[in-house]
C-alpha cells in the first residue's frame, strides 16, 4: 500500500525553499561582511548640525543640514552621504549578484525552480524568475535575518571590527588634514 506524501513536507525539503533561505542567509553575511570594511559610518556629535532643512528628492522627502557648528562635522556629515550612496550600491549589487546566480542555477538544472520535465526554451521566463529570486534573496530575507539575529558587532569577528576601527581612524585622520 502507497503511502500518501504530505505536501507540507515535500514542500519544506525541496530545493526553492531551501535555495531561498540559504541563498537569503548567504546574502545577509556578505553584507554583514561588506559593511565595516567597505561603508565606515563616522560618529556625528549631537549638536554637529545647527540647520536641518526638508529637501525633496523625486517624490522623497529627506532632512538635510545646511549649517553645521564646525567644519569637521561638515566634513563627517559629506562622508556619511556618500556612504549612504555606497550602501545602496552595495544593495543593488546584491540583488544583481542573486539574480545572476539564480539564472545560471536555472539555466543548469532548470527541473530545480520549475518542476521535472521542464526545458528553458525562452530565456524570458527564467529572466523574470530569476529577477523575482534575486528580490527574495538580496532584499527580504537579509531584512528579515537583520531583523531576527541579533546585531552583527555581538557575533562578528573581531578582525572585522579592527578592520573597520582602523578605516574609521585613517579617515578621521584624512578629514582632519584638509584644508578648512
Amino acid at each position: 500500500m502507497d503511502v500518501p506524501e504530505n505536501p507540507l513536507i515535500k514542500y519544506l525539503t525541496s530545493f526553492r525553499l531551501l535555495y531561498i533561505v540559504g541563498g537569503g542567509f548567504f546574502f545577509y553575511l556578505l553584507s554583514v561582511f561588506i559593511d565595516p570594511v567597505f561603508i565606515p559610518v563616522l560618529q556625528m556629535p549631537e549638536n554637529g548640525c545647527q540647520k536641518w532643512i526638508e529637501t525633496r528628492s523625486g517624490f522623497q522627502k529627506q532632512m538635510e543640514c545646511v549649517e553645521f557648528g564646525h567644519p569637521l562635522d561638515e566634513l563627517k556629515y559629506k562622508h556619511n552621504r556618500e556612504m549612504e550612496k555606497r550602501r545602496s550600491n552595495k544593495m543593488l549589487g546584491l540583488f544583481i549578484a542573486a539574480s545572476v546566480i539564480t539564472f545560471f542555477l536555472m539555466v543548469l538544472n532548470p527541473a530545480n525552480f520549475f518542476g521535472a520535465g521542464v526545458r528553458i526554451e525562452n530565456y524570458t521566463g527564467a529572466v523574470a524568475t530569476a529577477v523575482f529570486y534575486g528580490l527574495i534573496l538580496g532584499f527580504i530575507f537579509p531584512t528579515i535575518y537583520q531583523a531576527l539575529l541579533p546585531p552583527p558587532i555581538e557575533w562578528m569577528p573581531q578582525e572585522f571590527l579592527e578592520i573597520r576601527r582602523a578605516r574609521i581612524e585613517l579617515i578621521l585622520k584624512t578629514i582632519e588634514k584638509l584644508p578648512q
